[in-house]
């Protein structure tokens, strides 16, 4: 009788094959996590492409701000960059510490040497301080920035503005300028001391209905072409929100859109914008009146089915006023109109960039012979 053999797997196959197994694991593991292993190098470029981003954003922002700049670059524009990608950042930062300073990311991660950034000539602002760190009110030199302009109305395409003849308006290098607002990203808007003119010695002639429809396009343009400068900012006419945010008085909270309202000398700048048109004492001639000054703001009166006001608003005789341009009645063909030559007031923006020479002691931007004198 035969016995059958049963088939099975050896004790030492079992063996063989568990470390078999146990060896292909460990090389699997090695070339997952080894030094040289994928995932390895997984992590790493994903850490070289973090740290080349940072590197990269870094170098394109001081490309910016050299663009603007006529590719210069001061050690607080250097400085301005890497607050923004590293911390503890150095207050002032020399040529030399390009060459060996290191930096932590924001997050910790990375260190990263400026020279990777930027490599380049600085220029110097010892005693110098940014416009961000004026005050509201300290006065600026800036006229010295400005390429004298002419701007003439009706000309150019620019718009109607109610009046029959074009007026021509240039350049006042010569002002001086007070700190109106700062602005939460570093920017600083100054105001002109004084009024713009035409070369007539009137202000801008606004009238009519167009004079009201255009009244903002014509105020900014003018002042735009006037008093802006690429490197240093943008300009704008003064509107009514200067004002109202000046007095701290809430225009929403009033029902009616015409409204006016007396300004209190406690007013930031008051001698600046309100004090001369208070103290304005000749006739009003109703067309002329240079003390006075136009707002880029305008409102209109509807509360009535049969009349239809339009107005632009204006400073004078110390209040926040508005000038009535155009009167329409239901069902009369001949509307009432209405011209007024009122001054023009500029607004600059200052990108946050800009520096202030502080190497002169006697300037400290309190008064107008000690204005800020703008690097």
């Amino acid at each position: 009788m035969k016995q059958n053999k049963e088939k099975g797997i050896t004790l030492i196959a079992l063996v063989i094959t568990i470390i078999v197994l146990l060896i292909l694991a460990g090389v699997a593991i090695a070339t997952l996590t080894g030094d040289n292993g994928v995932l390895t190098k997984a992590v790493s470029a994903k850490e070289k492409t973090e740290r080349a981003e940072v590197i990269e954003n870094a170098k394109l922002d001081i490309l910016g701000i050299q663009s603007d700049r006529n590719g210069k670059l001061t050690t607080g524009d250097l400085k301005g960059v890497l607050d923004k990608y590293f911390k503890d950042v150095p207050e002032e930062i020399t040529a030399e510490d390009i060459a060996t300073m290191e930096l932590a990311t924001k997050d910790g991660k990375y260190k990263i040497k400026v020279s990777e950034i930027y490599n380049g000539e600085l220029e110097g602002t010892s005693g110098a301080m940014s416009v961000s760190d004026l005050k509201v009110g300290e006065y600026v030199k800036y006229g010295d920035k400005l390429t004298a302009q002419t701007y003439i109305t009706k000309e150019d395409g620019e718009p109607d503005t109610g009046y029959e003849t074009s007026q021509t308006f240039n350049t006042n290098t010569t002002t001086l300028w007070r700190v109106i607002n700062k602005k939460a990203n570093g920017d600083v808007e100054i105001v002109a001391v004084n009024n713009t003119l035409s070369d007539d010695g009137k202000g801008l002639y606004l009238g009519e209905y167009e004079g009201f429809i255009n009244a903002k396009t014509v105020l900014d343009n003018l002042c735009l072409k006037l008093y802006a400068n690429p490197t240093y900012g943008t300009a704008r006419s003064i509107n009514a929100d200067d004002i109202n945010n000046l007095t701290e008085f809430d225009s929403e909270s009033v029902d009616n859109p015409i409204y006016t309202y007396t300004v209190s000398e406690s007013m930031p700048l008051y001698d600046t914008l309100i004090e001369e048109t208070k103290g304005y004492t000749g006739a009003f001639p109703g067309d002329s009146i240079p003390v006075f000054f136009w707002l880029a703001s305008s409102c209109e009166d509807t509360h009535r089915d049969d009349i239809y006001d339009a107005y632009v608003r204006c400073v004078k005789e110390g209040k926040m006023d508005c000038e009535l341009l155009y009167t329409e009645y239901s069902g009369i063909g001949n509307p009432n109109t209405a011209s007024y030559a009122y001054s023009v007031r500029p607004i600059v923006t200052l990108n946050s960039n800009v520096q202030i020479d502080t190497s002169d002691a006697t300037k400290d931007g309190s008064e107008q012979g000690k204005a800020w004198i703008l690097k």
